[in-house]
């Protein structure tokens, strides 16, 4: 490793304390969206390497481009003088997490049924180019996870699908898309937290398989996005015994870690713990040991959310303290420094290279950009159970449509009531009471459903609505969720996968035979 570092980095890495190093390898989230003194101190006092924006730093555009110059500031001019690592969970475009003006991209399982790589390379450059925009240059994206198990919580239509070439080739599209133009990108959740019915986020996922198994499906997407030359993997809480008979999470695994990954998959680039404030990590060890065992594993990038600054400051010191007593090798901290620097290097994040630009409005939310999520929600549209384009117009007008929507699903409407000028609404604050309000109406009555959920929906509710559906004369439904929810589906359905305006708007598009303007 020192023969890959060039004199500058050798000579930074030479001025540096342990605790200058080992306060590289953490990236804390920030919670505020202006440089709040709690954010500060983490930066000028502890002086860490990385900065993970929650959902509270994620406004505007501008207001992000500040805040995130405003702690590059803090880094070089008070803190170690080298810039931050800013990260964020872009995983569907800028605007999935903004509150408004960045585009918001189809999830993955939606471009996943599109099935383009140019386009889905296309919404990972349009990502880049908005988030560095913005001073965002470390995206936690993409998720590259087979989603085959219909029990999943959490991963669902994060998933590019249930297909291991599908997931693989798209991630790689993807990943192109952010590392080409500028951004690091990072392949999650290795091993693979697709084929899981449990949370890491409640608790301990476990792999059941074989590492034949794990060979030929799991590891495929993770295997194509470091021949691909993704900079980052980030290592999820899941206990794989087949590997690891300690049943010890991936992300504290040496077994699974360095051997699998660093050594058996030649990955060279940064290996990131997924949040070590989830349960599947904190119902069994404190943070501080967390940390410790997370470099022992092999982690590059501790990822962790403090309740304070003294929390945060426990952590550092715990690692400190771990590698001044033996526990941890001196050697093991210099590695992923190494690495940490090298890779600053390659994204123009030292001192000499980094060139803070002026905030650019004309980056943000362009015509081409947005028409890349509007052909990538028109191809991802997918009729089921008879459901065809116009199917509005081939059902012959009743004298009212009547949409029964949940609360997500307002764009859908807006779209909508331009072209049914007759339509009447009821709306339901969520899908569960959408039920009530069918059960309400007459059965002749002309009904376009609409739900929005990003989670698996219940199988007993599911059949109590399809019940229902089948009653109806003339019902239509238009799922933007899973699509395990609709295989059942009683009646013409229109599955959509997730709830971005592009996705609501060739839903109404998709119905109304093509009235509804591009």
């Amino acid at each position: 490793m020192n023969s890959d570092l060039n004199m500058e980095l050798q000579q930074i890495m030479g001025q540096m304390s342990l605790e200058d190093k080992v306060a590289q390898l953490f990236t804390f989230s920030a919670l505020a969206a202006r440089l709040d003194d709690a954010s500060k101190r983490l930066i000028t006092e502890l002086k860490v390497g990385g900065i993970f924006l929650g959902t509270g730093c994620l406004q505007q555009p501008k207001q992000v481009y500040e805040l995130t110059t405003a702690m590059q500031q803090a880094s070089i001019s008070e803190g170690s003088g080298i810039p931050l690592f800013i990260s964020a969970d872009f995983v569907a475009g800028a605007g999935c997490k903004l509150q408004s003006g960045a585009v918001h991209f189809p999830k993955n399982r939606a471009i996943g049924a599109a099935d383009d790589e140019r386009l889905a390379c296309e919404s990972g450059r349009v990502t880049a180019l908005e988030s560095l925009a913005m001073g965002v240059n470390f995206n936690y994206s993409p998720v590259v996870d087979i989603n085959n198990n219909p029990l999943n919580p959490v991963i669902g239509t994060h998933s590019f699908g249930e297909d291991r070439e599908t997931v693989s080739r798209l991630g790689c599209a993807v990943i192109k898309g952010y590392q080409e133009h500028g951004m690091i990108a990072t392949a999650k959740h290795f091993p693979g937290h697709g084929d899981t019915h449990v949370d890491s986020h409640e608790d301990l996922p476990v792999l059941p398989f074989s590492r034949e198994r794990l060979e030929s499906f799991e590891l495929v997407p993770f295997r194509r996005a470091i021949e691909q030359g993704v900079d980052a993997v980030m290592v999820g809480h899941i206990a794989v015994p087949a590997l690891d008979p300690s049943n010890m999470p991936a992300s504290l695994s040496y077994e699974l870690t360095t051997k699998l990954l660093r050594e058996q998959l030649n990955f060279q680039g940064l290996i990131v713990t997924d949040g070590l404030t989830m349960k599947g990590i904190t119902n069994q060890f404190t943070l501080e040991e967390a940390c410790i065992r997370a470099l022992l594993a092999g982690a590059d990038i501790l990822l962790g959310t403090a309740e304070s600054y003294e929390h945060a400051a426990s952590m550092l010191q715990a690692v400190t303290n771990a590698v001044e007593q033996g526990r941890i090798p001196v050697s093991r901290i210099e590695e992923s420094v190494k690495r940490v620097l090298m890779m600053k290097q390659k994204y123009r994040l030292m001192p000499e290279l980094y060139r803070p630009s002026g905030y650019r409005e004309d980056v943000f939310q362009t015509a081409a950009a947005e028409q890349v999520s509007e052909e990538l929600a028109a191809k991802a549209a997918t009729p089921l159970n008879g459901m065809d384009r116009g199917k509005l117009k081939a059902i012959g007008k009743p004298e009212s449509w009547l949409l029964i929507r949940d609360a997500h699903a307002t764009r859908f409407a807006e779209h909508l009531r331009k072209e049914l000028l007759s339509i009447t609404e009821r709306t339901a604050d969520h899908y569960e009471k959408v039920l009530e309000l069918l059960d309400s109406e007459p059965s002749d009555q002309g009904v376009i459903l609409a739900i929005s959920h990003n989670k698996p929906i219940d199988p007993s509710w599911l059949k109590l609505l399809n019940d229902r559906l089948s009653r109806s004369k003339h019902a239509v439904w238009v799922h933007f969720g899973s699509e395990y929810d609709v295989r059942q589906a009683s009646v013409p359905c229109l599955l959509m996968y997730d709830r971005s305006p592009s996705l609501q708007h060739q839903a109404a598009h998709y119905l109304c035979a093509g009235n509804t303007s591009q």
